[in-house]
């Protein structure tokens, strides 16, 4: 998400989509660091924290929000900062200035730190008090402070490889001559929520025939049950890595969609940004498309295996292809099993929300897909919306969802209703099902009755908690249960619902 905020609300072109070099840099002219504040709520950490206390070393300021793919694409490059300068004067802090409602819960801010193994302390700041402070105007925004308490360098966007290291050594080597760095400990970071149970932030579900698969994404694994929930299958382990081969030794990094052909199971691996396959025979793991590296921009190679891909977080399978939901670069992809080779399929790769023919329109992270008689439903996550791509015009149209900035829970028709940051899409007949993931609800969207929206209540579980992923069974709807780690099967007619059992 590349957004600025300005008087009221201004949306920003998705400037970070067509950089190739990694964030853009600003030095500053040096003026002291705001306070952060004293009413600050802190996460993650065993007390409040102070810029004055941190006088000495060097502090990189983190402003982001969870519900952010660019946000979370810097994460990887701030955890590989901090593992470089463990033992030196170097402090970073998370400003967790949040977009959505349900991103100013400290409890699901936690649950983001466990998830994307944040090891810093996070600031609350609701209100955009630090943001307003600092004049920050996007996420992510990344500020570098100096050992003297002084703004040096500013870094819009995703920060490349080595970027954060190179302003970071500066800035020390700076403060030693000088004689402004002091050796001594940063702030306490306490050991993060423990997910009991068999399930981590599960992101995804497949029902089909007699398998189960689920995304385990917090556990970077792929599980394949029986119906009764009991495991047949795991493939990946419990640490996260981009490694091919059998079901062992494979890796995953926060696994999601997945599509199944046959006896192949494709599987988008999010934070690997690839997308791999998994023979269901043999077990063997091996990547079709993507290197492992996140790319920089929208431009691909002609070879799947060359291509840098940005997150693709849902897979579909449609006429001998995946469609894939790319949501690191606000675009549809498409991936030919026979040809072996990618392509953009819709989407200019702006962040916004434009109607029309696939090349011009615009998505905006993009996290869900569900095929129906020539048409695509896609959960269009940050403009909190749903959106069609007719395959025979090559044109795109919206049921849901106004804007990036326009959400809530409301029930009506169309344009008229209001979604909170859906992740998961899927149907049955004229009823289209959303997992709207931020309203922790389920949705059901009628498109024979002027798209009319309406929130379901289940009976028989506990509410559920930011569900991303569904897929339907016959007469059943499976629910990836996301931040209470269980995956839920409900009937579609009654709605009453039960919790799948997952076992060894």
């Amino acid at each position: 998400m590349w957004m600025a905020l300005g008087i009221g609300i201004v949306v920003a072109t998705a400037l970070i989509q067509l950089q190739t070099a990694g964030g853009i840099i600003v030095k500053e002219d040096r003026m002291k660091a705001p306070s952060i504040g004293e009413n600050i709520r802190w996460l993650n950490t065993s007390g409040p924290v102070s810029l004055e206390a941190l006088r000495g070393r060097v502090v990189v300021l983190d402003f982001w929000t969870y519900c952010c793919i660019n946000c979370l694409h810097a994460l990887p490059r701030l955890a590989a900062l901090e593992k470089a300068y463990a033992d030196q004067p170097v402090t970073v802090l998370g400003i967790h200035s949040g977009k959505f409602e349900e991103e100013k819960n400290d409890r699901r801010v936690q649950e983001a730190i466990v998830r994307y193994n944040i090891r810093h302390p996070v600031a609350m700041d609701d209100e955009f008090k630090i943001w307003d402070s600092y004049a920050v105007r996007a996420w992510p925004s990344i500020i570098l402070v100096d050992a003297k308490g002084r703004i040096a360098h500013r870094l819009s966007g995703e920060p490349a490889v080595g970027q954060l290291e190179a302003l970071v050594e500066e800035l020390l080597t700076e403060g030693r001559k000088a004689g402004t760095v002091v050796d001594g400990p940063g702030p306490i970071v306490v050991e993060p929520l423990k997910i009991e149970g068999s399930l981590k932030f599960p992101g995804k579900v497949l029902a089909g025939g007699e398998d189960i698969f689920i995304a385990d994404s917090g556990n970077h694994r792929v599980i394949r049950t029986d119906l009764t929930g009991k495991m047949k299958a795991v493939y990946g382990g419990l640490e996260p890595g981009f490694v091919n081969g059998g079901a062992g030794t494979a890796r995953f990094n926060e696994p999601q969609g997945m599509a199944r052909h046959k006896d192949t199971l494709y599987v988008a691996d999010r934070n690997n940004h690839a997308i791999r396959a998994i023979d269901l025979a043999s077990g063997n793991v091996k990547t079709i498309a993507g290197t492992g590296n996140k790319g920089t921009s929208r431009m691909i190679a002609s070879d799947p295996l060359q291509a840098d891909l940005r997150s693709p977080w849902a897979l579909d399978l449609r006429d001998g292809g995946l469609d894939i939901a790319m949501a690191g670069s606000h675009q549809i992809w498409r991936y030919d099993l026979a040809e072996k080779s990618i392509r953009v399929l819709a989407g200019s790769g702006y962040e916004n929300i434009v109607d029309g023919g696939f090349e011009h329109a615009a998505f905006a992270q993009p996290s869900g897909l569900w095929y129906s008689r020539d048409k695509t439903y896609v959960a269009d996550s940050e403009t909190s919306a749903v959106r069609v791509l007719f395959h025979k015009t090559r044109n795109v149209s919206t049921l849901v969802g106004t804007g990036l900035f326009n959400f809530g829970l409301k029930d009506g028709p169309g344009k008229r209703a209001l979604l909170q940051h859906p992740l998961g899409i899927t149907g049955s007949g004229k009823r289209v099902f959303v997992a709207d993931t931020f309203n922790s609800v389920l949705r059901v969207i009628d498109v024979s009755n002027n798209n009319a929206v309406s929130t379901v209540t289940l009976s028989g579980v506990e509410g559920l908690l930011e569900p991303s992923g569904l897929s339907m069974g016959p007469g059943q709807l499976y629910i990836a249960d996301t931040n209470n780690h269980r995956i839920v099967v409900t009937d579609i007619k009654t709605w009453k619902s039960r919790v799948l059992p997952v076992r060894e």
